[in-house]
């Protein structure tokens, strides 16, 4: 079997996991959910945590990493962050320390179905990456938890086929909310988080270099809805000249939002 395959299990401020595999070969990106819930979302998709051969982590916070802890103590994975990250990833979860092996930005992990390389986002913690990954000539990308797009954000998931972005936060929604002042200001920097302005003002260029799948990620609960986030990108890319198609639909761009709690297939 060598199907590929990418799926959003978790996507949003309360916790993040992405499932990814090349035939037997499979992985994951954050664990941000207890490893209890993890392994329920595998198993609805005909996996399990005894699959997982290897972990990768953005950053240390707590929404990406709350189920490491029981991961490798149970499981005993080979965990890849960034080197910044481990004294907060300790942390949380003291087992994975003897797993843990530092990324490089720019250099790239080469595992049995994949190749992962990792590239600096701009986010408020103590180091943050996205990653591109490529697996026997299809390419996927993944970049949330950062303040704005940077060149090399856009230089890595160039001619990526599927990409999963965040689109977190409606800005008038967050200026409106209850947040303290000083939350909402850190959400809003260039160290916070992408806005779906932000993201629609992006989409387009990924549309243009050969993404044909997008899923719109990290959503905030209290700051946004599936509603907002998709109408914002899906019209930035129409008044491109793309055609769009919700889920897996017909068109040049598949367009979806990855649910809180689900799978949600990107690739």
């Amino acid at each position: 079997m060598d199907e590929k395959r990418v799926y959003t299990l978790f996507s949003s401020s309360d916790g993040n996991c992405v499932y990814f595999a090349n035939g037997k070969n499979e992985y994951l990106i954050d664990c941000g959910v207890s490893a209890r819930s993890c392994e329920n979302a595998l198993n609805s998709l005909g996996s399990s945590l005894t699959n997982i051969k290897a972990v990768f982590v953005t950053h240390e916070h707590a929404d990406h990493i709350r189920g490491l802890e029981m991961i490798c103590k149970h499981f005993e994975l080979p965990v890849y962050a960034p080197a910044a990250s481990f004294g907060g990833i300790a942390a949380c979860a003291p087992h994975a320390v003897r797993f843990l092996a530092p990324l490089e930005p720019e250099t790239a992990v080469i595992l049995e179905g994949a190749e992962v390389t990792p590239f600096a986002t701009p986010h408020d913690s103590a180091a943050s990456c996205g990653f591109r990954v490529d697996m026997d000539g299809v390419s996927f990308g993944i970049a949330t938890d950062m303040g704005y797009v940077t060149k090399n954000t856009a230089r890595a998931l160039c001619g990526c086929g599927a990409v999963i972005i965040e689109s977190n936060h409606d800005i008038e929604m967050l200026k409106n909310g209850d947040y303290p002042q000083n939350v909402k200001q850190r959400i809003l920097g260039n160290h916070g988080h992408l806005s779906n302005d932000a993201c629609a003002a992006f989409v387009p260029y990924l549309a243009q270099t050969g993404t044909s799948s997008l899923v719109l990620a990290h959503l905030s609960p209290r700051n946004n809805t599936p509603r907002a986030a998709f109408s914002a990108s899906y019209t930035a890319l129409a008044e491109s000249g793309a055609s769009v198609a919700a889920g897996f639909g017909e068109g040049d761009v598949r367009l979806a939002v990855a649910p809180a709690c689900g799978a949600c297939r990107a690739l």
